[in-house]
């Protein structure tokens, strides 16, 4: 079954009638730093002596295990539990629109590997599976691995070559420094990282300013071998790089 990101409210039985909930501002990022939810949107609201989160599951498994993941979290208990009078409801949200037509995450027990992208706009997959296509959920993937954290900073230095500002040359110096450049080293680590946890070869997609990426392996120059899929067409087994979006 398909597994798509869920539109939630958690609902916050306060302890205290005459607190104006503003504790719980900071427990989105909470969530977001487990890859629980996404980073946005997000809204606290407060009815009489109940606060209500707004926000977006990643998949099924967290919108039904958020609270249980979150109880081994040390402190949890002294900083959240004793604020409440019972344990949270998950209400899904009906009707609503998560701003892309075909968000949906992979759900493959087999996949022959992962294809690893930094992030560029939203909603765009950055760790794809190559069967179904789909994005691989951060929910799955371990926190002390860092990908959220790379991602973070790779949209960035993504945006600022995006908006062809003043910043632009700079950006796109970075983004195509292959072998030396900190945000390409620390995307071969998660790389590294990704592929012993799950135990299937991961390659990266690097960034290139043309839309067909290059012929070529971006780190050795070799021509690679055949990935398996239709675009893109190769993958270097040396460097674990993926590439060639001619069709």
């Amino acid at each position: 079954m398909t597994d798509y990101p869920i539109p939630a409210k958690i609902s916050l039985p306060l302890a205290n009638k005459k607190t104006m909930g503003v504790e719980f501002i900071s427990f989105a990022k909470i969530l977001y730093q487990q890859h629980l939810i996404y980073a946005e949107p997000r809204e606290l609201r407060l009815h009489k002596n109940v606060a209500e989160l707004t926000v977006i599951f990643r998949d099924k498994a967290s919108f039904k295990n958020w609270y249980k993941k979150l109880q081994v979290i040390p402190g949890w208990k002294l900083s959240f539990d004793k604020l409440l009078t019972d344990k949270p409801k998950t209400i899904k949200e009906k009707d609503v629109i998560i701003e892309a037509d075909n968000v949906a995450n992979c759900t493959c027990t087999n996949s022959g590997f992962y294809i690893l992208r930094g992030r560029s706009l939203r909603f765009i997959n950055e760790l794809t599976c190559n069967k179904c296509f789909k994005q691989v959920s951060y929910s799955r993937i371990p926190v002390e691995i860092g990908i959220e954290n790379w991602q973070v900073k790779y949209q960035r230095v993504y945006l600022n070559w995006l908006e062809s500002g003043l910043f632009e040359n700079e950006a796109c110096k970075e983004l195509m420094n292959y072998k030396k450049g900190k945000l390409n080293l620390e995307g071969e680590k998660i790389r590294k990282a990704l592929a012993a946890y799950f135990k299937i070869p991961v390659y990266i997609d690097y960034f290139t300013e043309s839309e067909t990426g290059s012929d070529k392996c971006l780190i050795c120059g070799d021509t690679g071998s055949d990935s398996g899929i239709q675009s893109p067409k190769k993958i270097c087994r040396y460097c674990n790089t993926i590439f060639d979006y001619h069709i």
